[in-house]
């Protein structure tokens, strides 16, 4: 029987999270890339870089602040 740790689940969707949308950033930054490299506007794709990049911002503060949370209790 494994004993549930809702704190460490948290913690691991939020480095999961945050792994996955810096993942998700280069990928769409490289798409940006090559659709620049052609001349084609990459106005959509930078948008949809931004909102990745918000996403990991935003898990990476959370575990940080949950992180530092936990150490002061």
């Amino acid at each position: 029987m494994t004993s549930h740790n809702p704190v460490q689940e948290r913690l691991d969707e939020l480095d999961e999270r945050e792994a996955s949308a810096r993942q998700l950033l280069e990928r769409t930054l490289r798409l940006a890339g090559r659709q620049l490299d052609h001349d084609r506007p990459g106005d959509q794709v930078l948008r949809l870089a931004v909102c990745f990049h918000r996403r990991a911002e935003g898990a990476a503060a959370e575990l940080d602040d949950t992180i530092a949370y936990l150490e002061r209790t």
